[in-house]
């Protein structure tokens, strides 16, 4: 088989995902919905209970950056919902002060990195990468009436955030297996 063909076929066959947790229920996704106040996206819902957590077979997205190259974004893990111990729920506990409240962190790269999709009305679905060690967060906006900050505007997501796919489905069909370079 062609290497071409090798990676046709991978794009068309969903990305088997190894050790995952006992399965998250609706019910389950509804509780994280209501407690932050969005709706998460209904491709990521289904994947979520299909296979909740673990590691993709094919483990990286390759981003196009702006000035055309390719840069390997690689995937440690998603977050399960409820079960195991890198949780979505954790996740959204540690980094909610720290990212825009339009974008919900579901994978990590292991080294600290965040794979995050946007619940925002402008961008609902997005997929982004967030390098942390590049990474600003956005500031609010200041009320002068109320002397108060505000949330950042949509998609200020500050900088070190890269775009990767314009939904979750897009992203997962985007995964794929880069060889080591021995």
């Amino acid at each position: 088989m062609f290497l071409a063909e090798s990676f046709i076929n991978d794009l068309m066959e969903p990305t088997p995902f190894l050790r995952t947790q006992k399965p998250a229920t609706l019910a389950d996704l509804a509780v994280i919905e209501q407690q932050y106040g969005f709706t998460l996206p209904d491709d990521y819902k289904a994947h979520v209970l299909r296979y909740n957590g673990g590691f993709p077979a094919r483990s990286s997205f390759m981003e196009v950056a702006p000035d055309g190259d390719q840069v390997e974004r690689g995937i440690n893990s998603f977050y399960a919902v409820r079960h195991g111990e890198n949780t979505l729920e954790s996740s959204l506990k540690s980094l909610y002060d720290q990212l825009h409240p339009d974008l919900v962190p579901f994978a990590d790269d292991g080294g600290g990195d965040q794979f995050c999709l946007s619940v925002g009305p402008k961008d609902y679905g997005s997929i982004y990468y967030i390098g942390l060690e590049s990474y600003t967060p956005p500031e609010g906006e200041y009320d002068e009436e109320t002397k108060t900050w505000g949330p950042p505007a949509p998609l200020d997501y500050g900088t070190g955030v890269h775009f990767l796919a314009s939904s979750f489905t897009a992203f997962m069909n985007g995964l794929v297996d880069v060889p080591d370079q021995d």
